[in-house]
């Protein structure tokens, strides 16, 4: 047997019993962890991690601990806590459906970087879009993130794995006959109203059917985005805070657009909180509106294109007509200039020839 360590740092022995080496140490909290294995060496290099470990005052790591133990808590702690409802249903299906079942049993501690490249390689073999695949090595990657914070592991084992490739999506844009064409098909209907916003706003479809009648300045002809109306299942419409802070943010509209949210407004009854309503009082239904927007472009035969697009469109037209990025940022909430210059250079090349002919004056006599 190997002698014992002086109190406080731990020991190591061979049970007979067992025929297995054992190491123990006490920890912070009065209780004690073991180690176990064939092998001398192993349990040596774990002691000397716990006594280090306990110095820093973190924790030893549990060995028994497996990836589907820890992402459950860590989806409780962290990722519930968070992030938007959305968020979080969109990144807990992709935990239940497609990380759990590949790697859930696996220990945390034994998680290599080849486990989560076999994951990613498997289920772009089973027809999964490399977008989504994407999505779940973000998830991934953020827990074991949070892993390596709380000390139960060494090291994220991630970023040791070449991540998924995504080619940058595309999306049609209306041409401004078409977006004429559409308005003219819904001009009579409840839901013209939120098409003219869509388009002269730029807004996502929860930010229109989350405005309130508190949210429009009439005077100023702008409108306030302070929440958005999310579905979520079992819940129905839901009220939740915008996207980012770049997406609480005040919008100019033109006289026209505010003409018909006026007339809109006009005909609601009183003492109702949200400008687009049913009957009831309630929020429209997201799948309402969108059932419509698909049966008009299926009449009109115009290009399939999302109720989404319809912001794209937005921010496209106002870059075409020389309008700065800067405020196409602001008007569409992004986070960040460059997100909105990368989800729209497409517009950029006739703008860059465009400032090639001004130049050309220059030279002109």
């Amino acid at each position: 047997m190997v002698k014992r360590r002086s109190k406080g740092e731990g020991s190591i022995f061979y049970s007979k019993k067992e025929n297995t080496w054992i190491a123990e140490i006490n920890l912070p909290d009065g209780t004690a962890k073991r180690k176990r294995s064939k092998r001398q060496q192993v349990v040596r290099d774990w002691l000397l991690d716990a006594r280090k470990s306990i110095q820093t005052g973190v924790l030893p790591k549990n060995d028994q601990i497996t990836v589907s133990q820890f992402m459950d808590r860590y989806f409780e702690d962290v990722v519930k806590l968070s992030v938007r409802p959305t968020t979080f249903i969109a990144n807990e299906s992709l935990l239940r459906l497609h990380i759990k079942p590949m790697i859930g049993k696996i220990k945390l501690t034994q998680l290599r970087p080849d486990h989560l490249q076999t994951l990613y390689a498997e289920k772009r073999k089973s027809g999964l879009s490399p977008r989504m695949v994407q999505m779940i090595h973000s998830v991934i990657h953020k827990a074991l993130k949070q892993a390596l914070m709380w000390g139960l592991v060494t090291r994220n084992v991630s970023d040791l794995v070449e991540k998924p490739k995504v080619e940058r999506k595309t999306f049609i844009v209306w041409s401004l006959e078409e977006v004429r064409l559409f308005l003219d098909a819904v001009k009579d209907h409840r839901f013209y109203p939120i098409y003219t916003l869509a388009i002269a706003g730029g807004l996502r479809e929860g930010e229109i059917l989350g405005l309130f009648h508190e949210d429009i300045s009439w005077e100023q002809n702008m409108i306030n985005i302070r929440r958005a109306v999310v579905t979520i299942p079992g819940k129905g419409s839901v009220l939740i805070e915008p996207k980012s802070a770049k997406s609480r943010r005040p919008i100019p509209l033109p006289d026209y657009c505010m003409n018909v949210l006026k007339k809109h407004c006009e005909g609601q009854k009183e003492n109702r909180y949200f400008v687009f309503t049913t009957k009831n009082g309630t929020p429209f239904l997201a799948r309402n509106l969108i059932r419509h927007f698909k049966q008009v472009i299926s009449e009109t035969k115009l290009p399939n294109i999302r109720f989404h697009d319809l912001r794209h469109y937005h921010a496209s037209y106002l870059l075409s007509q020389g309008v700065h990025p800067k405020v196409v940022q602001e008007r569409l909430g992004h986070s960040q200039i460059s997100l909105t210059l990368d989800t729209y250079s497409h517009v950029i090349p006739s703008l860059q020839n465009e400032a090639a002919e001004k130049l050309e004056s220059i030279f002109s006599k």
